[in-house]
């Protein structure tokens, strides 16, 4: 058994009896991870249910035994503190959703991807402190993961390649006979998305209906390259925010 130090994404908390969770997180140095609180309802704790949402940022100490898949936590500190993402309506309903993509997603225990790690906490660290409108932000969210999921879309939309086809994941002459083709004028709404930053993406015009129905279409097109993804949950509650 080691004593090991990381930072670390809360993802969920799964209810393993009266006092006790199971904290799934997401780290840096070791990928997913499972840890084994126990007493976390009591008044003694030292691990607070607030400190155990989603997306919440840690620094963690804990101990490590290999082949065991349940590891136990030494030390657990919020940092950096959120600001207000547990706090604002919409920000907390953009980060659920972004917590169960994440859960989804990235799921293979002690598969390590920095890259990923550090693209996740900065983009938590964003919609924190952000005080702008967030409207397109879990678009933009969802298309700039699939660059390390591997299916981030290729070409961009022209007068010749004016259709995103979700099954191969690429951008194509329309043919309304494709089953899996974006018309024409959602397809150069992810193009644009695409090729902004966070900033510039704020200002893409886009009406609430656009919005759910892309977030639809791109929840579709991560069923299409992830196996055994499921069926979300929290869209519902963004779909209410987004309206």
């Amino acid at each position: 058994m080691s004593l090991i130090k990381c930072r670390a994404i809360v993802l969920r908390t799964i209810d393993y009896s009266e006092n006790s969770v199971i904290l799934k997180c997401y780290t840096d140095n070791f990928g997913v991870q499972s840890y084994i609180i126990n007493g976390v309802r009591s008044k003694k704790s030292a691990i607070r249910p607030s400190q155990l949402q989603p997306l919440t940022l840690l620094a963690l100490e804990s101990y490590k035994q290999e082949n065991k898949n349940l590891h136990r936590i030494k030390e657990l500190k919020c940092e950096p503190v959120m600001k207000n993402l547990h706090f604002d309506i919409f920000k907390s309903a953009v980060g659920i959703f972004m917590a169960e993509l994440i859960y989804k997603t990235v799921r293979e225990e002690d598969q390590v991807d920095k890259p990923l790690f550090e693209f996740l906490f900065h983009t938590i660290q964003i919609l924190d402190f952000e005080n702008d409108v967030l409207s397109n932000f879990p678009l933009f969210f969802m298309l700039q993961l699939t660059r390390y999921l591997g299916f981030y879309p290729k070409g961009n939309f022209t007068t010749n390649t004016n259709s995103l086809n979700i099954n191969e994941g690429c951008f194509e002459m329309f043919d309304k006979h494709a089953i899996h083709q974006i018309d024409s004028e959602l397809s150069e709404k992810i193009s644009l998305i695409l090729n902004s930053d966070f900033e510039s993406s704020k200002q893409i015009s886009l009406s609430n209906k656009q919005r759910t129905t892309l977030l639809e279409i791109l929840i579709t097109y991560y069923k299409q390259h992830i196996s055994n993804f499921g069926e979300m949950n929290t869209n519902k509650v963004l779909h209410e925010v987004l309206s």
